[in-house]
């Protein structure tokens, strides 16, 4: 995908809440994990094949093919 300019790690994503949510460090951290290990759910349960900071430095989700079935279904 064009628009993806880098992966989202733990750190990336703990800057992320730091700047846009006010927290300190260490609730950054914590609830950036929080997020992780949801996405790493879904990742298992093959809805989505990944996360990624966009241009925009909008946290975006990279839905699974199969996930993608599913919403065209139900268009």
């Amino acid at each position: 995908m064009s628009n993806i300019i880098e992966s989202a790690s733990i750190d990336d994503i703990a800057l992320y809440l730091q700047r846009e949510e006010g927290l300190d460090a260490k609730q950054a951290r914590k609830q950036a994990q929080q997020v992780i290990d949801g996405f790493l759910d879904m990742q298992e349960k093959g809805l989505i094949k990944g996360w990624y900071f966009d241009e925009q430095s909008h946290l975006e989700l990279l839905p699974s093919d199969n996930a993608l079935k599913i919403i065209a279904n139900q268009k």
